[in-house]
């Protein structure tokens, strides 16, 4: 779920560019959705549901920023979709191990910001906030993370 600063976040390591910011949004707004119905813990009503495709297959690839960084984000895109079916996988399982490398595996959205972070600024304003975007999405610690997943309230 968005953070309640996150737009004002994306803004300013995004460097208040229109079409970064809002590709990053409507990316997480997509992921969320295929969270919830993959997890099933949030009833998704169809109008949701066409809503996440119509974003994926119609705004997403529309979008100017992923149109001038298509080739360098879709391969992104695509390993960090892996990345999150592998999470809940190995959150599924059960065993701690599995557990931990869902922890690490749940969210790599995150490095994707951190590179629209390198495309808008370049290596160095990515180097300078790349620290402060992985502290801003992942929030919980491990041990959290394990706590609530024995108590039933996260999946990937």
């Amino acid at each position: 779920m968005p953070r309640p600063n996150e737009r004002e976040f994306l803004h300013r390591v995004l460097q208040d560019q229109a079409a970064p910011i809002h590709f990053c949004e409507t990316l997480f707004r997509i992921s969320q959705t295929l969270d919830d119905l993959v997890d099933r813990d949030r009833p998704v009503t169809d109008d949701a549901i066409y809503e996440a495709f119509w974003q994926a297959m119609i705004e997403l690839p529309a979008n100017p920023f992923y149109r001038a960084n298509d080739l360098y984000l879709r391969p992104l895109m695509a390993g960090a979709l892996q990345d999150w079916r592998d999470s809940v996988r190995l959150e599924r399982a059960g065993d701690h191990h599995g557990q931990s490398l869902a922890f690490v595996l749940r969210d790599q959205l995150t490095s994707l910001v951190v590179q629209c972070t390198y495309l808008v600024g370049g290596s160095a304003w990515m180097q300078q906030v790349s620290e402060e975007v992985r502290r801003h999405f992942h929030e919980d610690t491990l041990q959290e993370y394990i706590d609530d997943l024995g108590a039933g309230r996260v999946s990937a």
